[in-house]
């Protein structure tokens, strides 16, 4: 269908294109319409016209015949034509207008309708209240989750709901089954302080972990940005804040939800290694035998499957079609004084990578009850149980790396082979941990959070209320892990090495531990409001008194040597039986704040607005110096849209300008970190003999120098933008652009010397900043009866620069701190291509008297400077140095670890009662952004001769490549760059509603089926695996969890 309507303000142009890309369109069509229509009926066939509040005719209005698929849409002139029973109801529709019901009768009815302001009334979730989008100066993205596609998507997790959906944010794939992903907004704005945002659930601060919040209570999410947003958290708003709104009972009769999914999982991007033959052309180069010789190199193992031709492909070996499974049930409803939510869900996944497994328990309840007038009492419960017990430690980068020719199961059928090719302490099975039956692991976390609120709106003064709010959560975690006997089989070819006998006696080396830890947070706020309209001025005033805490105790034991008991058959519930026994270190950490916000917002004519804030912080965790902070914000606003000279455009139907400016901190101190620290007892490692005794005393050690000006990391910025809406809001365009300075970055500070040996100390310096633009366009692409189609793109740039480090003007290369540059800079020195051979005339290679082959004339130069040959990579001669040695001076940025920028694109497209959505999400590179370190994409050597590599070749005098070097070449200096920017079809669902009469027979109000993908193609230029997290393997003996491919079914049911 032609969509070039969407660019023109005329209601009849618009109407005569839809005709002209779909003639069929009058007689099936509806669009979300406000009308005034007159009503004449005859003999079945209902008449009207449709007109606006300026009795212009509503071209494109829907009407249907309420409760059916009966409907058309108005005409050029307003007029339309539909069958209908005498007693017939209809519905009228039409964007930016509100909806009118009209019952068919014999008379001639006139129905004038108003514009309606639903959207610019919207309240906004704001810190400790709410305010109208139309009075908002500050800048925030939200996403409705329940009443949208991405609830049908698989997730163990809440925040995925953001991903993609919301600008301003980066966010990680979830890695691995019950994990959650790291978020940060608007950039990295600390050096070494942590950049999570603040969670605010229901309107109080939330200290808990993601994994304990249901996504299936999950009503919206809005994300603050700005710092007149953020400024009512002062403190803990640097890193930005997550609202999040639970849901709640709606006014009519007791609604029961069920709702169940079955998600299948599959590793989405899969590393392409060497075949089992190149893997053998790769160790006999490096064994310096022909590449076709007969690997005589190879182990009993591996030898006898090679000439078996047997393989394993490790990878697979190592993977599974992991399964998500949801379930959940919620009964709800409200009545005019009372309103209840109570819910409970089970969810069960098995990762992809076997052994990772995960299941939660959760359970909610939320009732709220007007008691008088004056007095509202609401209370909350909740408690989730969190398990990730069971042998997890794979070793994904063994997966990769193992000779293909391994063996993976013992030849007795006794179960898993620990060291696949024979021999080799980095060469061990990768599933050795999850699959060999030698390890315990119970790991569970369970949370109790109760929360309530009274609010007491004053009687005798309109507009003044008081509330309070509570909330008090404890979570216990529970680990006990235990490493039997039979973890530490020796290496050797024999199947005895796994005899009773045999492992009996690695009983000395059986350990294990248990550790309790208990988290335990506060919080308390009073929440003074006023607001009144005084003509054409309104005022929202508040001010809050608020207090949280937070409880860290730790206890832990330790156990191991269990010869002299003659088994381990307990694990770590029999570490009372072990040889030498030990109470680990405890911790016991308390963290208290305190503040005081103070608030006005002002508007006139709802037209002008003001928002102006003052927050005062006091904090445990920081210094005797610098314990309280304050952080002002300001924030102003026009609706130009309700100046006459902005109605007079037709089709600008709303535009606002903004602009704010605010400071806000980060706690990035965990508790004591400004006071200096001993270490008492033998621990401290000083000890003093007196007399002749044979006992020593021991002395006091101090291990941290404190530092009592540690203070608050504070951010001040400056955010700046506009709203527009066009053709009716048919179109939205949200553009912010904003800039910030954090300053007072917490460091390690070199310090002489001192006689206990203390080099450092903590202390506040260096400043980064940020900038940034974010743009949200949102189209009504196509709104007709039968068919809607919207969209919404999200375009996400940031930059950051190094302004200030530690004062001394200088940089920091071995941290790759560098002044003036981007965080996440790449140091090194510059590949410039591959040192090649001399040939003759004949183009074969030569050699000189002694048989060493030459270099080309091209390299000699280079080659005779710094000692290299053919196949070696080549430096860039950064310095230009006249002797072309490459030294320490050559290195530069090769480039930045950051992005360039994001983007993303969803559509939802609706046919009667089918819904489709999908979003496509990128991440982009260019002027060095987006750049990480992938050696062995390029690099054949390892430090062990019989790893497998990453599929590519090497250079030889036959193939004279310019980008992999010789199969044995390896140096330090060597960081080969790949860009990991990627384009992916993120989302994709696909659901039917069904609306048939059986349904109302069988009591059911609503069912809807679905199926729901997530990553389900990426495109991108990296190797090794998933681009977003830079999978690959690594010089740490490390391969990332891979990413989950998904596709899921389930169904909702409401009664």
């Amino acid at each position: 269908m032609n969509q070039t309507f969407l660019f023109t303000a005329s209601r009849k142009a618009l109407l005569m294109m839809l005709m002209a890309s779909a003639p069929a369109i009058q007689a099936a069509a509806a669009t979300e319409v406000s009308p005034a229509t007159t009503i004449l009926q005859q003999a079945g066939k209902v008449h009207g016209i449709v007109v606006d509040d300026n009795g212009e005719p509503v071209i494109g209005a829907t009407i249907k015949v309420q409760g059916t698929s009966n409907g058309t849409i108005s005409d050029i002139d307003g007029n339309f034509s539909l069958d209908a029973l005498p007693d017939a109801t209809l519905e009228i529709s039409y964007i930016g207008y509100k909806t009118q019901i009209v019952k068919v009768t014999g008379k001639a009815l006139k129905i004038k309708l108003e514009e309606d302001g639903q959207a610019l009334n919207e309240v906004v979730v704001v810190g400790y209240g709410t305010v109208k989008r139309k009075n908002f100066t500050g800048s925030v993205s939200s996403v409705n989750v329940a009443n949208s596609a991405i609830a049908n998507l698989p997730t163990s997790n809440a925040m995925d709901a953001l991903r993609g959906t919301v600008t301003g944010i980066s966010m990680s794939q979830q890695q691995g089954a019950g994990q959650a992903p790291s978020i940060q907004v608007r950039g990295q704005k600390s050096v070494n302080g942590g950049s999570t945002p603040l969670i605010v659930l229901d309107g109080v601060i939330y200290m808990g972990s993601f994994r304990d919040i249901d996504p299936n209570t999950i009503q919206s999410m809005s994300v603050l940005k700005d710092a007149t947003s953020l400024a009512a958290y002062g403190s803990q708003a640097a890193n930005g804040v997550i609202m999040i709104t639970t849901k709640k009972g709606q006014i009519g009769k007791p609604v029961i939800n069920v709702n169940t999914s079955w998600a299948f999982s599959t590793a989405a991007s899969k590393p392409d290694v060497l075949s089992p033959e190149n893997y053998v052309k790769k160790v006999n180069a490096l064994a310096g035998l022909d590449e076709n010789a007969d690997p005589t190199w190879m182990r009993e193992f591996e030898y006898e499957n090679y000439k078996a031709g047997k393989t394993t492909d490790w990878f697979d070996y190592c993977t599974r079609t992991g399964l998500l499974q949801n379930y959940s049930a919620s009964v709800s409803g409200a009545s005019e004084k009372t309103n209840y939510y109570f819910s409970g869900s089970y969810t069960d996944q098995d990762g992809v990578v076997r052994g990772d497994d995960y299941n939660r328990t959760s359970l909610n309840m939320r009732l709220q009850s007007d008691i008088t007038k004056w007095l509202q009492i609401g209370g909350s419960a909740a408690y989730t149980f969190n398990d990730y017990s069971g042998p997890s430690t794979y070793n994904l980068y063994q997966a990769i790396r193992l000779s293909p020719y391994g063996r993976a199961e013992r030849a007795d059928g006794g179960g898993i082979e620990k060291f696949p090719v024979t021999e080799g302490v980095y060469r061990i099975n990768p599933m050795w941990d999850v699959l060999s039956g030698t390890i315990d692991d119970h790991d569970t976390y369970a949370t109790t959070a109760l929360k309530g609120h009274v609010l007491v709106t004053c009687p005798w003064i309109e507009g003044l209320t008081y509330r309070m709010n509570g909330t008090y959560s404890v979570e216990n975690i529970e680990r006990d892990y235990f490493t039997h006997e039979g973890y530490f089989v020796k290496e050797g070819a024999s199947d005895d090495r796994y005899s009773v006998s045999t492992v009996a006696n690695y009983l000395a080396s059986a350990n294990g531990y248990n550790n309790r830890i208990k988290n335990t947070y506060w919080v308390w706020d009073n929440i003074f409001n006023y607001n009144h309209q005084f003509g054409n001025h309104y005022v929202d005033a508040t001010f809050v008194y608020t207090r949280d805490s937070y409880t860290y105790d730790f206890r832990g034991m330790t156990g191991s040597d269990f010869s002299a008991l003659g088994n381990s058959t307990l694990g770590a519930y029999g570490l009372n039986y072990a040889g030498t026994q030990k109470i680990s270190n405890t911790g016991y950490t308390r963290k208290n704040d305190v503040g005081y916000l103070w608030r006005l917002n002002y508007n006139y004519k709802d037209t002008y607005h003001l928002s102006a804030s003052l927050r005062r912080d006091g904090s445990s965790v920081f210094g005797a110096n610098h314990k309280w902070g304050n952080f002002p914000a300001v924030g102003l606003a026009w609706t130009m849209s309700n100046e006459k000279f902005i109605k007079d455009i037709k089709p600008i139907s709303y535009l606002k300008v903004k602009a704010s400016w605010g400071k806000n901190g980060n706690q990035s101190l965990s508790p004591y970190q400004t006071l200096s620290k001993i270490t008492l007892g033998q621990a401290g490692g000083f000890s003093y003999p007196f007399g002749n005794l044979s006992q020593v005393s021991w002395g006091q050690r101090v291990t941290t120098m404190g530092n009592p000006d540690l203070g608050w990391e504070s951010t001040e910025s400056f955010n700046y933008g506009f709203e527009l809406g066009l053709l009716k809001d048919r179109i939205n365009i949200q553009l912010d652009a904003y800039n910030s300075k954090t300053t007072n970055q917490i460091f390690n500070r070199s310090i002489p010397v001192m006689i206990n040996g203390l080099t450092s100390m903590k202390a506040t310096m260096g400043r980064v900043d940020n900038w940034g633009i974010e743009v949200n366009l949102n189209t009504k692409n196509i709104m007709t009866k039968d068919f809607t189609w919207e969209s919404s793109l999200i375009f996400y740039m940031n930059r950051n620069k190094l302004k200030e480090l530690y004062g001394d003007g200088k940089d920091d290369v071995s941290n790759s701190l560098f002044l003036g540059k981007s965080l996440g800079a790449i140091y090194g020195y510059k590949p410039v291509g591959i040192i090649q051979a001399a040939y003759d005339a004949s183009g074969n290679p030569v050699y000189d008297v002694n048989g060493k082959l030459q270099v080309c004339d091209a390299d000699k130069a280079y080659a005779e400077a710094n000692g290299a040959q053919p196949g070696d990579v080549k430096f860039a001669n950064m310095d230009g140095s006249e002797d072309g040695k490459i030294t320490s001076d050559d290195r530069t940025i090769l480039g930045y670890s950051k992005p360039n920028f994001t983007m993303s694109l969803g559509n939802t497209l609706k046919y009667k009662d089918f819904e489709l959505y999908f979003l496509f999400a990128g991440l982009f590179g260019g002027n060095g952004y987006a750049r990480a370190t992938n050696l062995y994409a390029f690099q054949t050597s390892s430090d062990v001769q019989g790893d497998n590599n990453l599929n590519h070749g090497w250079w030889t005098v036959e193939n004279k490549s310019n980008k992999y070097p010789r199969v044995n070449y390896s140096n330090g200096n060597y960081r080969p760059l790949q860009s990991y920017a990627f384009v992916r079809l993120q989302d994709l669902s696909l659901s039917y509603t069904f609306r048939q009469a059986w349904l109302k027979k069988a009591m059911i109000n609503n069912l809807k089926v679905f199926v729901a993908c997530k990553n389900l193609f990426t495109l991108t230029g990296w190797d090794g695996g998933d681009p977003e997290i830079q999978q690959t393997l690594g010089t740490g003996y490390s391969y990332g969890y891979p990413l989950s491919r998904t596709v899921s079914v389930g169904l909702n049911l409401t009664f």
